[in-house]
């Protein structure tokens, strides 16, 4: 999807990794609920959110083009919103690219609605309306692929969050080469872009960190959660880790 987004005040300010303190790693901006392949209803996840105390949480729900039952799920979360005033509330979405230009499987009206867009590399497209087979593809192969996708999101599309770079290498092969995190990190930072944390796909967290503290791009605190034992759990390893201590 080739299009504009619409900017409002309920946006998410987002840090330079070396700026940030406990109270900006205080945040959960990855999650998904029942209304796709998460385990919880809105108002639970609210709920353990308000309990966890964190201060800003982001329902980023995975869409598609076709996507029919965004505004319900946006109605859902504001009304449910509504009885937690500690809690910063935003309505986001996750979706994917469909090519190395950026284009992504997202309607135009889903990204009108959204106060945050993750744009993310979940298929690997074969250039012919299908997918390529992952079990056919070598590690180097795939990380190019995925490499490309990233890419041409930061470059071209209207996404807030490069969400988990390097996930499909990491969960096929468990490594993504630290040549394209450094250059996803150093594109992101170039359009302002954040690149997420993500303690999810993440196989070596520190060493992530560490290009993070070389780069020093803008940031995005996810856990990926899709059961409330994980909300607040990328926050957690930040802090055991002592980022956001100075």
């Amino acid at each position: 999807m080739d299009g504009q987004r619409k900017t409002g005040a309920g946006k998410p300010v987002f840090s330079r990794f070396r700026d940030l303190n406990r109270e900006q790693l205080n945040v959960e901006l990855q999650v998904h609920t029942n209304w796709t392949d998460g385990q919880a209803t809105v108002l639970e996840v609210l709920q353990a959110a308000d309990e966890r105390g964190l201060a800003e949480l982001a329902f980023t729900e995975h869409v598609r083009e076709d996507t029919s039952w965004f505004p319900d799920f946006k109605a859902e979360i504001l009304s449910a919103a509504r009885g937690f005033d500690g809690l910063r509330v935003y309505v986001g979405c996750e979706t994917k690219a469909m090519d190395d230009n950026g284009r992504l499987d997202v309607s135009q009206s889903v990204l009108d609605a959204c106060d945050i867009v993750l744009g993310v590399v979940h298929r690997l497209p074969d250039g012919q309306g299908g997918y390529l087979d992952f079990k056919q593809l070598s590690f180097d192969e795939t990380s190019e692929i995925e490499f490309r996708l990233s890419m041409g999101m930061i470059a071209n599309a209207p996404i807030d969050v490069l969400g988990h770079p390097g996930g499909m290498s990491l969960r096929r092969h468990g490594l993504f080469p630290e040549r394209y995190y450094r250059a996803l990190m150093t594109a992101t930072l170039e359009r302002r872009i954040a690149i997420e944390i993500n303690s999810s796909y993440l196989v070596d967290m520190p060493a992530f960190l560490a290009l993070c503290e070389e780069v020093n791009p803008f940031v995005s605190i996810g856990s990926d959660a899709h059961k409330l034992n994980e909300l607040g759990r990328c926050r957690d390893q930040l802090l055991e880790l002592g980022v956001g201590r100075s």
